[in-house]
């Protein structure tokens, strides 16, 4: 059994709860007088909290132990049902309904709202400093709907483990979906529950004060409209509106109950600041949420059900129809105050996958383990077939309609953070976020389109919450142009003004750099303030599988400061300041030879790649203030080695990083020999070198690992690590850059440039939970240790 496998298997045993035979009730539940259904009524079994809600339809299903039970149907403004079972049974459930009332209120200065909602602050921060830890089953829907009808569903089952302290954990146990929608990886539950008791909630890069902030009384008017009746219990009904519009707040509306001073329910929309810039149109959030304690003292989330709506226009050019999510959420079975196993939360993994609950019999499938689908839904998951792809169901219209593909191939989806394609992948739109000491929080967007066939647009924007001035916003607008057939040419041109990196490498981005800052690291990068041209025309050579371009910068550089060495542990220590780059113009000409395998930024495989580019900037009569040439080149070679009638033969991988310069390099064109980021060492990083890079005007980096895959162990008879696909990898790693130039170190910055070579080899073990890999590196040229992890090497 794979080592995930078996970790996971141990994890369900050591935290499963006590096993009991169960039945299934089935029901609905309807108002008494009119017989219409009511929807996200709340059923649960007497003295417990396992529970669930009723569809759109009214319709329920719940697991009851086998036996004589209660349970408990409840929704505000009716009198709650108390129905004995014994066993399986099906139920129509009629509440009647009680009168909503708004009885005389006297005004003294301040609402009566105001006094119950600070009762309500009170009372939940001191239930709040009592809960440690809870775990719960967690069911999650969404369905994705165009102005039409329902375009796909994806549903998923786990357990969540919840520490006041390490947060959010996950175990994936089940999962369902319409055959056209698929996301190859983990999809949590509780992670995509947004619980509106906290006092800070994030939503799509906005963070909004809680109703029941501590401070939520100065942020918030709270308003009486009216009472309802809960069986002898009043319920309070207050609105809820932003004192100000342009702090990130909700509005809507809560229920609280009255001797608890608890929140029962919750609908909430994101106030006025809540916006996304062009050509996002409208992009509409609706929350609701019911919360219970079941009889004890910890008001928890029982459901979480949101209706967002959004829509991309570009005027009469181009229009997409209306994107809608309608999201269904439920928690059960919740286990407060208990111990969680420390392995949960022994690694960064949020979400795990229980590979041996998903490859048996669908959980989703059993009854009474997820809230029952609507009619249109059963519809939907009965007559969606692969081939109909998001693309036809978000058609576009408008002048560039014909121009446009929408999609990436028939039947896909996607979804990512800071690069990859976004929700709105009918138009390429890519979320971009990332944190660093000079941005701080920057949050954008990318948008591309094909406006004909051999012609693509792209644009974007961010806002980073650093910076003052016109440094908040970044921004671009290009065009690229190639042909078809043999041989290919294209042409692209862009116009930018963003923060730029001072050294680039392929081995970090900014979002995993953002991670380790966030965490209390160093931040690896240095920043300046760079605005001007790209253009870039070449040409696909197919005999050497290669790209030949020429290239033109002309770039204004401003120094950007350091604005921030925030953390969100407030452990780390305050970053470096952030070097003085310019201001300055940089006017450069380029040519490039890239051939070989497409980058894999996690090296996962062994590739075999050239890249080689020369940069010159002529000085003065080129505009520019500097003159200097710049050579790089970056190889990356795979040497099948022992057992080559092997599918995946033990190979060795050799990567070489090198340049040299003539002139004055400027600081922000300097090469660098890379290090490791945090604990994450990936190959083509000195695993014994952390902080930030060697860098200088010239640079030699090589490094090599040779992969005897499970070789070793078979050889030895470890047949446990053959059959967990555990392997051996052996490294090292050389480096050192030069620095001649004292122009190129400014006195106001100090490079990190060796003296000497930087010498290290090391072990690794790759394989670990199928795709970790931790190695232990030790330097040679002088003492140091080096102990990180990366992606495993799978091929």
């Amino acid at each position: 059994m794979p080592a995930r496998r078996l970790f996971l298997t141990l994890l369900l045993l050591m935290t499963a709860l006590p096993a009991a035979a169960q039945v299934v009730v089935r029901g609905t539940v309807a108002d008494a007088d009119t017989g219409a259904p009511l929807a996200a009524a709340t059923v649960h079994v007497e003295g417990t909290y396992r529970g669930t809600i009723t569809n759109a339809d009214g319709v329920f299903e719940l697991q009851v132990p086998d036996g004589p039970s209660v349970l408990v149907v409840r929704y505000i403004g009716y009198a709650t049902a108390r129905i004995a079972v014994e066993g399986a049974e099906r139920l129509a459930v009629r509440l009647e309904p009680v009168a909503y009332t708004l009885g005389e209120v006297v005004v003294t200065g301040e609402d009566p709202a105001v006094r119950i909602m600070r009762e309500v602050i009170e009372r939940k921060q001191r239930w709040r400093a009592a809960l440690t830890s809870y775990r719960a089953e967690a069911y999650n829907r969404f369905t994705l709907r165009n102005d039409t009808g329902i375009v796909s569903i994806t549903e998923s089952l786990t357990d969540a483990f919840w520490d006041r302290d390490e947060g959010m954990r996950e175990v994936v146990k089940a999962r369902r979906e319409t055959a056209n929608f698929y996301v190859d990886e983990a999809l949590p539950a509780a992670f995509f529950v947004t619980n509106l008791y906290d006092d800070d909630i994030e939503i799509s890069g906005h963070r909004l004060i809680g109703v029941t902030h501590p401070d939520a009384l100065r942020h918030y008017d709270f308003r009486l409209v009216g009472t309802r009746r809960l069986d002898d219990r009043t319920v309070y009904d207050i609105t809820v509106t932003p004192r100000n519009r342009r702090k990130s707040a909700f509005e809507g509306q809560v229920a609280v109950l009255d001797s608890a001073f608890a929140l029962l329910g919750v609908e909430l929309r994101p106030g006025p600041s809540f916006r996304f810039p062009a050509p996002i149109e409208r992009f509409d959030v609706t929350y609701r949420q019911q919360f219970s304690n079941s009889g004890g003292d910890f008001w928890l989330p029982v459901d979480f059900r949101a209706e967002i709506v959004a829509e991309v226009k570009m005027g009469p050019l181009l229009a997409f129809p209306a994107f809608h999510v309608d999201q269904v959420s439920r928690f059960t079975d919740y286990v407060v105050n208990v111990a969680l196993p420390d392995s949960l939360f022994a690694s960064d993994d949020l979400v795990r996958v229980d590979s041996v609950a998903l490859a048996g019999e669908n959980l989703l499938e059993a009854d009474g383990a997820a809230v029952p689908l609507s009619a249109p839904e059963r519809v939907a998951y009965a007559g969606i077939d692969s081939t109909m792809g998001l693309e036809t169901a978000f058609a576009p219209t408008g002048m560039l309609a014909r121009f446009v593909r929408t999609g990436s191939g028939e039947g896909s989806a996607s979804a990512s953070v800071g690069g990859g394609s976004g929700l709105l992948s009918v138009l390429d739109v890519q979320p971009v976020l990332w944190y660093n000491r000079a941005d701080a929080l920057h949050a954008g967007l990318r948008l591309g389109m094909d406006a004909g066939r051999y012609v693509r647009l792209r644009g974007g924007g961010g806002f980073s919450t650093g910076p003052d001035g016109a440094d908040r916003w970044s921004y671009r607008a290009g065009v690229r142009a190639e042909t078809r057939g043999a041989p290919e040419v294209y042409a692209d041109a862009s116009y930018e003004a963003r923060t730029a990196l001072r050294y680039g490498t392929d081995l970090y981005n900014r979002l995993v750099n953002s991670v380790g800052v966030l965490l209390g690291g160093a931040d690896y990068f240095d920043y300046y303030r760079a605005e001007g041209i790209h253009a870039e025309a070449g040409v696909r050579l197919d005999v050497l599988d290669a790209t030949l371009a020429a290239g033109l910068r002309r770039e204004r550089h401003r120094p950007l400061g350091r604005t921030t060495s925030y953390d969100l542990l407030g452990q780390g220590e305050p970053l470096r300041p952030n070097p003085r780059i310019g201001p300055a113009d940089l006017h450069a000409v380029s040519v490039r030879l890239a051939a070989g395998d497409d980058f894999d930024p996690f090296g996962f495989f062994g590739r075999r790649r050239l890249v080689a580019e020369v940069e010159h900037s002529p000085g003065g009569g080129f505009g520019s203030d500097f003159e200097y040439t710049r050579f790089s080149v970056l190889a990356d070679v795979r040497v099948p080695t022992f057992y080559r009638r092997r599918l995946i033969p033990n190979a060795l991988d050799l990567r070489i990083a090198a340049g040299a310069s003539s002139g004055t390099l400027p600081a922000q064109r300097v090469g660098t020999v890379d290090g490791t980021l945090g604990v994450y060492a990936p190959f083509g990083a000195l695993k014994t070198l952390g902080g930030r890079p060697y860098e200088g005007d010239r640079w030699l980096g090589v490094f090599w690992e040779h992969h005897f895959r499970t070789v070793p162990f078979e050889r030895i008879g470890l047949e446990a690590a053959v059959e967990r696909d555990l392997s051996l990898i052996v490294f090292g790693g050389h480096g050192r850059t030069w620095l001649d130039d004292a122009e190129s170190a400014p006195a106001f910055y100090a490079p990190r440039v060796p003296g000497a070579f930087h010498h290290e080899v090391g072990i690794g073990l790759s394989g670990l939970l199928g795709f970790l890999r931790v190695d232990a590196a030790f330097r040679l040229d002088a003492p140091g240790v080096g102990i990180g992890v990366a992606a495993a090497r799978i091929f």
